[in-house]
């Protein structure tokens, strides 16, 4: 949970602007648990977790995580 207890997904958008995409999925992951009905959350979080995967492929994505987690 973050830690100003502010959870929205205006919030997660801002993250991935900024390039935290983990950080985003975790707010998705939170806002679903929330309302597990909601299907764009569902939605959004699958599609971000794809990206995630994808992009962790690339030995460039994983140094600059490497290096945004320091």
């Amino acid at each position: 949970m973050e830690k100003n207890g502010i959870v929205s997904a205006t919030l997660a958008e801002i993250y991935l602007e900024q390039g935290y995409l983990e950080k985003a999925i975790a707010i998705y992951d939170q806002l679903l648990a929330k309302e597990p009905e909601n299907d764009s959350y569902r939605v959004r979080l699958s599609s971000l977790k794809k990206t995630l995967k994808e992009k962790s492929r690339s030995p460039l994505f994983k140094r600059v995580l490497r290096n945004k987690n320091r």
